[in-house]
């Protein structure tokens, strides 16, 4: 077992409106398993994406992660575990403009502190493990959409994370650059990569080895 959450609830007041996003959320993730969390627009999913990742604290419930209560942690251990065990790879890429695709890549190294010749190295090796070893000197404007994901998905990479977090990763792409992201993460699967992916698209969370379905706040049983 990589983690595992147990009843997890998280609610938040906008605009005057209590509303529960996560209504006792019970998940586990085993080492090597490519997961797709389906739903609508709403229904929670992002939300749980962001506690599995030490971005937001649920309300109540249990959350441990490679034998550590998530929970319980400080904030400068959360960002150690972030900057270690954690890749993540969102719709919106994420990239600094004035960065070139090193510069993008090497990100996480600046709170990892790998020793500086060996995050040149994994750097590198992560560029050309997404296929773009002849772009490393582009800047995101420079690039199209399906490039500029394969640069946030190096820079997920680079850190050897335990776990890859993808948060609806082609939502901002065309059907073509699509299909190339999806067998990407398809390859990274099947060389060990464990990953938990978000989106409302049955046909990208087809691609995973388990689709759990998420509505209103909770994850659907068959």
């Amino acid at each position: 077992m990589l983690l595992q959450v147990s009843d997890i609830r998280k609610r938040y007041v906008l605009g005057g409106e209590d509303i529960e996003v996560l209504r006792g959320v019970d998940l586990t993730v085993t080492s090597g398993d490519f997961l797709s969390i389906m739903g609508t627009s709403g229904s929670g999913k992002s939300t749980l994406l962001h506690v599995l990742g030490g971005l937001t604290l649920p309300d109540s419930g249990t959350y441990l992660f490679s034998d550590r209560n998530m929970l319980a942690l400080t904030d400068n251990e959360l960002s150690w575990i972030r900057a270690h065990w954690l890749g993540f790879v969102f719709q919106t890429f994420d990239l600094l403009p004035e960065l070139d695709v090193l510069g993008n890549v090497s990100l996480p190294f600046l709170y990892n502190r790998t020793d500086r010749s060996d995050a040149q190295r994994k750097v590198n090796e992560a560029i050309e493990r997404v296929g773009l070893g002849h772009r490393k000197k582009h800047r995101p404007a420079e690039l199209s959409g399906g490039e500029m994901q394969r640069v946030a998905i190096a820079r997920a990479l680079a850190i050897s994370p335990k776990l890859i977090l993808a948060d609806e990763p082609t939502g901002n792409l065309d059907t073509r650059s699509s299909l190339a992201i999806l067998e990407l993460f398809q390859e990274l699967n099947e060389r060990g990569a464990t990953i938990v992916m978000v989106t409302h698209d049955s046909q990208v969370a087809a691609v995973s080895k388990k689709i759990i379905k998420m509505q209103d706040g909770v994850l659907l049983t068959d």
